[in-house]
């Protein structure tokens, strides 16, 4: 089963309760937060009725691995550092993006890790609007520039 990188971009204000509570469920709800989520029919719907908040993409190695080096947190102050990942039963962190790629494991199922990554805005500013749907030369919903940006993130 493959694997999402989930960001919101909009935050949770003004929006419906259902579109918050979706948030919730993804792990999603500040700005600038970003999850790994299975691609299943139940989680496509969810995308899909917060499509005017949320960008995502399928879930690259490279783009992973950078995500729980830099940006993964075992606690509110504790970064998840080789330490962690060793006590986890990794190696590295590139072992631990492999095997929840390959598992298909969300980032919530890995026991001691929080369950999203929170980010920063992009250096250099978003290229498109914020507004806009990828269809439409924007960068919400499924987005295949969306790792770029999310490089820029880290």
């Amino acid at each position: 089963m493959k694997l999402i990188l989930v960001l919101n971009l909009h935050g949770a204000i003004n929006s419906s309760s259902g579109v918050r509570k979706t948030l919730e469920e993804l792990r999603v709800v500040r700005k600038f937060t970003a999850s790994v989520v299975t691609d299943d029919v139940t989680t496509v719907g969810m995308l899909k009725l917060c499509k005017d908040y949320l960008a995502w993409t399928d879930a690259e190695p490279e783009l992973l691995t950078a995500l729980l080096k830099k940006r993964g947190m075992v606690s509110e102050s504790k970064t998840l550092d080789a330490a962690a990942v060793k006590k986890l039963g990794y190696k590295d962190h590139a072992q631990m993006a492999d095997e929840m790629l390959k598992g298909g494991i969300r980032l919530s199922a890995v026991k001691g890790v929080r369950p999203f990554f929170r980010l920063g805005p992009p250096r250099g500013g978003f290229k498109s609007s914020l507004r806009r749907q990828a269809t439409e030369r924007g960068t919400l919903g499924r987005n295949p520039k969306l790792p770029e940006i999310m490089r820029r993130m880290v």
